[in-house]
C-alpha cells in the first residue's frame, strides 16, 4: 500500500444508515445493545492525494460493530467490507487501497474484509438519494422538520461531518463475507465530511 504523503485532504458528500430504528445513540455517545450494523458511504467530490486527483469516486463501508458501549467502538473498532467505485484509475488505485483502509470510514474499521472495486450505482434527487453495489443496496430520504426544512444535529461525536441532517432510511441490505443484513424502516445521516493529512 503506498503511503499517503502530507498535505492531502478530501472532501465530499457522506450518506449513512444503521440498524437502529431512531437516530443511532452512537451519533450521542451512548452504546448500542448488542452492538450495530451500518451501510456508509463517502462520495468523494473534492481533493488531492500525492498528486491525484480524488473526485467522482464513491467508497461504500459494509459494516457490523459487535460491541454494546460506544467507548468500546471508539476504540476497537468496527469489522467491515470496503467497496470502491470501479472507475478509480490506475493512479487513483493506488493511493485508494491506503486512503479507504487508514482514514475516511477506515477509522471506524477495526477489522477489514479487504477492498473490492465494483460498480456503484448512485441515484439522487434534492431530498433522496440510493446506492446499489454488487453485495447491497441503501436508499433514504431526508427528514423534514416543521418548517419544512431538514431535520439537522448539531455537536455530532464524529468531528469529521458537519452539516449534518437526519434521514428516514426506507431499506438497507447486504451480502458478503459471511454477513447478511436486511432492514426496512431505520435511521439515516446525510452531511457533508472532509478529511486531512
Amino acid at each position: 500500500m503506498q503511503e499517503l504523503n502530507a498535505g492531502w485532504t478530501v472532501t465530499g458528500t457522506y450518506n449513512e444508515a444503521c440498524a437502529a430504528e431512531g437516530h443511532c445513540p452512537l451519533y450521542f455517545g451512548r452504546g448500542v445493545e448488542g452492538g450495530c450494523r451500518y451501510y456508509m458511504v463517502f462520495r468523494l467530490e473534492e481533493g488531492t492525494v500525492n498528486g491525484v486527483d480524488m473526485s467522482g469516486i464513491t467508497v461504500v463501508y459494509n459494516g457490523d460493530i459487535p460491541y454494546s458501549s460506544f467507548a468500546e467502538f471508539m476504540e476497537n473498532g468496527s469489522e467491515a467490507g470496503i467497496y470502491v467505485s470501479d472507475n478509480a484509475t490506475e493512479a487513483q488505485r493506488k493511493v485508494l487501497d491506503t486512503l479507504v483502509e487508514k482514514s475516511i470510514g477506515g477509522l471506524l474499521v477495526g477489522k477489514s474484509f479487504g477492498v473490492k472495486y465494483v460498480p456503484i450505482d448512485v441515484s439522487e434527487t434534492d431530498d433522496s438519494v440510493s446506492f446499489k453495489t454488487p453485495y447491497g443496496e441503501m436508499s433514504q430520504n431526508l427528514s423534514k422538520g416543521h418548517d419544512g426544512h431538514p431535520v439537522r444535529i448539531e455537536n455530532s461525536t464524529l468531528p469529521f461531518l458537519k452539516n449534518l441532517k437526519h434521514c428516514h432510511t426506507t431499506h438497507w441490505t447486504y451480502n458478503d463475507h459471511g454477513k447478511n443484513f436486511d432492514y426496512k424502516d431505520r435511521c439515516g445521516s446525510w452531511a457533508d465530511f472532509a478529511f486531512s493529512g
